[in-house]
């Protein structure tokens, strides 16, 4: 049986679709928020989920954290499009191969 403080990024699978690779980023970007990356709000929200006391999808229908969340996707969508598309290409294509190999190792 695995030992589940081994694998903690387990828990964000189904929002990975299944890609072990994507849940880790996924739990390392939520101990950046925890560390105070984006603040205070964010880092009680990530810490909170991290800890099991909530999850994401329930956060994201928060009146707390809901439009915080919506502003950042907002955000970063306006920085997209000012990509011009050969950057956003190699940045997914980046992206999807970073996700790839750490599925490659885990598996």
């Amino acid at each position: 049986m695995t030992d589940p403080e081994a694998e903690p990024e387990r828990q964000f699978l189904d929002l990975a679709e299944g890609s072990s690779g994507l849940a880790k980023i996924l739990y390392a970007s939520l101990e950046r928020l925890r560390d105070g990356a984006a603040g205070a709000d964010l880092q009680e929200m990530a810490r909170d989920v991290l800890a099991g006391h909530t999850d994401l999808r329930q956060i994201a229908a928060t009146d707390a954290y809901g439009p915080m969340l919506l502003d950042q996707f907002h955000r970063f969508k306006e920085w997209e499009k000012s990509l011009d598309p050969d950057e956003r290409r190699r940045l997914a294509d980046e992206a999807t191969a970073v996700a790839h190999n750490i599925d490659r190792t885990t598996d």
